[in-house]
């Protein structure tokens, strides 16, 4: 995983305030995005990278959650 790189992956959880954790399928680490919700499958661009914990930028919903209210 490196900064700029942008990747696939569900949504696991959201921590608070509204910080989703996405689950990238191959590697260690997860990314944390803003606006996200449990089930999502998501683009995502990460934009900085920590101490075995990565951020990211919420790029587009690929396949909605079953949480989501329409």
């Amino acid at each position: 995983m490196k900064k700029g790189q942008i990747l696939e992956g569900t949504v696991e959880r959201v921590d608070f305030p509204n910080k989703g954790r996405v689950r990238i399928p191959g590697e260690d680490r997860e990314v944390t995005v803003k606006n996200a919700i449990p089930g999502q499958k998501v683009q995502v661009c990460v934009n900085k990278i920590r101490a075995g914990r990565a951020q990211g930028r919420l790029l587009e919903v690929l396949a909605p959650s079953p949480l989501e209210i329409p």
